[in-house]
């Protein structure tokens, strides 16, 4: 079983032993896994795979049947059409129950609206025979959630079910690497996240210095370009996305900010924005819905792929001296100074990740209904918890080296105020442990410390 897959794969089978013949998008965005989803499903089961290359209709059809004519399959014609390539499949599979897996299968809708009726007349045809299921797999999301469905028309009552695929969880790395060194762990996922499909690239056993070296810095470092390649891959204009990442990844998360460094018009900018938040590269922050609300920051926008963080924080600005100085030289140069301040962003998610982990099992004093993150003027509240009788857990993360001590509680307890919350409940998180003074403290409410080295 693939590693922190197991409710998506069992949505899959639930669907596939149904009644009938069935039709699921399964999407997300590249790296999070979405291949190793449909891998696990298929291995016990009938399928044929078809990859959908971006060409015209002809050509799409051309390398599909020649690819299938390698697996067995026949063909009179040398160009068959999209329906005598779906009829072969039929023949082939006349008593058996069957998966068919189109990969990329936006580049045939967009090469020729005729794919669109031909497949969703073949998924008509075979659903009361129960011996057929699609999946139609895409790591485009922005074509998904926002052309796919305006696109298919009253087609889209055929289709069983929308599964996206988002990364997996810290805990999740951790069981990857099947290590105890959960220090390392994180740094790991300050960089990677949960795009699980890049885990591989990593080794548990090297040093950090040594991993980004090996994945980033190198001539033929798989993440050499990360950042470029998730903006060429799917939109153009690529010098204006360039340009806003690196504001995003370099502090200037407005609006304003980003207007101010770039001279783009607020308006340009809001639509760069959107599109890339359709990819899952960028999110806007959204605060807890509190009675402090103007104290609330507005308007924040985020990175949400650690990858491409990385990239524009510290190989895009740099990017020439690559070609100039050893891997070696460029890390010690430019990001050995930094790299401490990047990796401890990633520590609020984590503990995040841990409190709802929690709520699931029943494990938090209340049962969280609705949570988030406060972002304020002042600061921020990693995370707030309300229950259903309006009880309210709130919990900060310890970003410095040091142990947590009394003025960083100060802080975040002067961060409630001006969101206006009084927590019942309070987790403190701390990667260092916490000071003699805190752990000495009287409380007035219940207050729980978390190391976080042994989550």
């Amino acid at each position: 079983m693939v590693i922190g897959r197991s409710s998506e794969i069992e949505y899959l089978k639930k669907i596939f032993n149904s009644n009938e013949g069935s039709l699921v998008t399964l999407y997300g965005r590249g790296g999070v896994g979405t291949s190793n989803v449909w891998h696990e499903f298929v291995k016990d089961k009938k399928y044929v795979y078809i990859k959908c290359p971006k060409a015209s209709s002809k050509q799409i059809n051309f390398l599909i049947a020649g690819d299938l004519s390698l697996k067995g399959f026949e063909f009179s014609d040398e160009f068959p059409s999209f329906s005598t390539i779906l009829d072969s499949l039929s023949d082939k599979y006349k008593l058996d129950k069957f998966v068919l897996v189109l990969d990329d299968f936006e580049n045939c809708f967009k090469a020729d609206d005729s794919y669109i009726d031909i497949l969703f007349s073949y998924v008509k045809l075979n659903k009361k025979d129960n011996r057929f299921m699609c999946l139609l797999v895409s790591h485009d999301t922005r074509y998904v959630e926002n052309i796919f469905v305006s696109k298919i028309g009253k087609n889209a009552l055929s289709i069983d079910g929308f599964l996206k695929i988002q990364p997996v969880s810290f805990i999740d790395l951790v069981m990857f690497f099947n290590t105890e060194d959960t220090s390392k762990c994180m740094d790991f996922y300050a960089l990677l996240g949960g795009n699980i499909a890049f885990y591989k690239y990593f080794d548990i056993n090297k040093t950090l210095k040594e991993n980004i070296i090996k994945t980033f810095l190198n001539s033929d470092s798989v993440f050499r370009r990360a950042g470029n390649d998730v903006v060429l891959e799917y939109l153009r204009e690529v010098n204006v996305y360039g340009t806003i990442l690196y504001c995003l990844a370099n502090g200037h998360n407005k609006l304003n900010d980003i207007f101010l460094h770039t001279g783009f018009s607020r308006a340009k900018i809001s639509v760069y924005l959107k599109n890339l938040m359709s990819l899952d590269t960028v999110e806007k922050v959204s605060s807890f819905d509190t009675p402090g609300n103007e104290n609330t920051m507005k308007g924040v926008y985020r990175i949400s792929n650690p990858i491409v963080n990385f990239w524009y924080k510290f190989i895009y600005p740099h990017e020439s001296y690559l070609e100039l100085m050893s891997p070696e030289k460029f890390y010690d140069t430019f990001i050995n100074d930094n790299i401490p301040d990047f990796l401890k962003d990633s520590l609020p998610l984590i503990c995040k990740e841990y409190l709802n982990l929690l709520n699931k099992k029943h494990g938090l004093p209340i049962k969280v209904s609705k949570s988030g993150e406060w972002v304020g003027k002042a600061g921020t509240i990693h995370y707030i918890g309300r229950d259903e009788h309006r009880n309210i857990l709130a919990a900060y993360c310890a970003l410095g080296n040091d142990p947590m001590n009394y003025s960083e509680f100060e802080w975040f307890d002067y961060c409630l105020k001006e969101a206006k919350v009084k927590a019942d409940y309070i987790y403190l998180f701390s990667k260092s442990g916490f000071d003699e003074d805190l752990n000495e403290m009287l409380w007035d409410r219940e207050v729980t410390y978390v190391d976080i080295r042994n989550l």
